[in-house]
């Protein structure tokens, strides 16, 4: 006969068991997250570092330092050349930051009203074609960045735009990326809802004007923070047309700074610490645009990005 009070006993034991397994399979994945957040922030965190240290002119493993002993701002001098004598070159390092925030701030904002528009026409409206164009936008999707470069680049040379702001600007004005993004979650928003204002006398503007965009403002917010941060830190097709320091974005004229005798460098010296001072201070609009968005971010992650 079974003895109720052994029975209760064991399933008393087999709780704690996995309770107990639960806790370390918890430990577990929470050390992992912990080991892999320290792995990736590190190089922040040496970059932030070495900008507050003094380099010589040579650049070895005995300069990597936890702590800058002691802390100096030479380097951020020196970047900026504030003591610089007047005869040597001076980088146009604001210029280098206008640029790179007009190629993150105008492209933006561009995707966003122009995506956003041919979302909510995929979303909502009903035309022919409605669903053949969707999947055109589909396939566009899949042909690799890359490709289109040599003809882009062969039409900003024909159009004389290499080394100009239309060179910079006009390849990033609109994208099938965010029209995606936007009729995905567009569709999720209640029919009766537009109907509704349809009835009422609403164009079809200030419906969208009115009430899909004040429901957007996740996607808009998760849309914004990507094409921000992809445009500030963008680099390749800047350094492919432009060819004159005062087109160079941040990014290009940091990688410039690393060429013999640039910009007053001395041949044979690298200005790894003016260079680190220049990357920490071109990380900061990046760092604070995405945790002011941040609530906004995660929610455009999840609002209708996987909804059909």
């Amino acid at each position: 006969m079974i003895n109720p009070i052994d029975s209760e006993e064991k399933i008393l034991k087999r709780i704690r068991r996995t309770r107990i397994l639960r806790r370390i399979i918890k430990v577990f994945f929470m050390s992992v997250i912990v080991v892999w957040g320290i792995v990736s922030l590190f190089p922040m965190y040496w970059m932030f570092v070495t900008s507050f240290t003094y380099i010589g002119p040579s650049f070895t493993m005995r300069d990597i330092k936890w702590f800058p002993n002691p802390p100096t701002l030479q380097n951020y001098k020196d970047f900026m050349q504030l003591e610089a004598p007047w005869w040597i070159e001076k980088r146009p390092w604001q210029r280098w930051f206008l640029n790179s925030l007009l190629v993150a701030l105008i492209p933006t904002l561009s995707n966003l009203i122009f995506d956003s528009m041919a979302g909510y026409s995929l979303a909502k409206l009903r035309f022919p074609g409605r669903n053949t164009l969707f999947w055109l936008i589909i396939i566009t999707m899949m042909i690799p960045e890359f490709v289109p470069l040599i003809p882009l680049y062969k039409m900003m040379y024909d159009f004389n735009w290499i080394n100009t702001y239309w060179a910079l600007l006009f390849p990033g004005f609109a994208g099938v990326g965010g029209v995606f993004l936007f009729k995905q979650s567009i569709q999720t928003l209640p029919s009766s809802l537009i109907d509704a204002a349809r009835i009422d006398g609403a164009s079809e503007f200030k419906i969208f004007w009115k009430i899909v965009l004040p429901l957007s403002k996740p996607i808009l917010a998760l849309m914004g923070i990507v094409g921000f941060v992809g445009g500030w830190n963008s680099f390749f097709w800047p350094y492919l047309v432009t060819n004159s320091s005062e087109m160079f974005t941040i990014q290009v004229g940091l990688t410039g700074m690393m060429g013999a005798g640039a910009f007053g460098i001395p041949p044979g010296v690298e200005a790894y610490g003016e260079i680190f001072a220049g990357a920490v201070l071109a990380a900061i609009p990046v760092i604070v645009i995405f945790f002011a968005f941040q609530k906004y971010f995660v929610k455009g992650i999840t609002v209708g990005a996987f909804k059909g």
